[in-house]
């Protein structure tokens, strides 16, 4: 009886594993899709090994990944918009340097 109940114990646990798994796979290629990339396959490997094995209900760890994955994408964005803004300044500059030159040789 008592062997009985931990390999439905296991069981439970093993499905619940694969289901993480899957979901891990499904939300890492949806980020890496429209995020260029942002999560490699180290990364990856980590967060199975976080959110594989463990006594929350699959709910509450499905929650757990979306909060990981809604941080990786704000700051993929916020990393854009930096670059973009340091772009933005450095091209300005060349600007003005440009400009000023002009005037220098008239």
């Amino acid at each position: 009886m008592k062997n009985e109940r931990l390999n439905n114990t296991n069981t439970l646990m093993n499905i619940k594993n694969q289901k993480v798994i899957l979901y891990l796979t499904k939300v890492v290629m949806q980020l890496n899709y429209s995020c260029n990339n942002i999560i490699p396959d180290e990364k990856f490997q980590r967060a199975i090994a976080m959110f594989t094995n463990r006594n929350e209900d699959f709910e509450t760890i499905k929650q757990i990944i979306d909060w990981h994955v809604q941080n990786e994408r704000t700051r993929y964005i916020e990393h854009l918009k930096r670059k973009r803004n340091y772009e933005r300044a450095r091209k300005n500059k060349y600007n003005q340097n440009k400009t000023l030159q002009k005037t220098k040789v008239a």
